[in-house]
């Protein structure tokens, strides 16, 4: 399948948090010891649903998915093609994996190392 000439579509998987298993306290505690903190597991709960990963590799976004599972969370594995195009080719407009959302206040913005909304360091998500 292609996009355009010399370019080939790339078979993305997403992780999607939307919602819980278990009560929010257990969540809480148990996505911790992933290293999510308690004000980014209320946003994850405040803005759900939302995507927490994206990859090419289905057996790495089903372990991640398997975590974000047994930690209480309720998820949805999609998938979809993309372009695999670069940004740096002149009139193309970047794609999903170019944003990143700040966990702390949920601004979509291009991935950059500080939220340019509340400054949080987005390098530790």
């Amino acid at each position: 399948m292609s996009f355009r000439k010399g370019h080939q579509m790339n078979k993305v998987y997403r992780v999607i948090f939307i919602g819980l298993r278990q009560t929010k306290e257990y969540f809480k505690k148990r996505i911790s010891v992933l290293g999510v903190t308690p004000e980014v597991a209320d946003t994850m709960l405040e803005k759900a649903p939302v995507i927490l990963k994206e990859a090419e590799s289905l057996e790495y976004i089903k372990r991640y998915a398997r975590a974000i599972i047994n930690a209480g969370g309720n998820v949805d594995i999609r998938s979809y093609y993309s372009a695999g195009l670069k940004e740096t080719e002149p009139g193309l407009i970047p794609g999903m994996s170019s944003f990143t959302q700040c966990p702390r206040c949920g601004h979509r913005q291009p991935k950059k190392e500080l939220c340019v909304r509340c400054n949080f360091n987005l390098s530790q998500v």
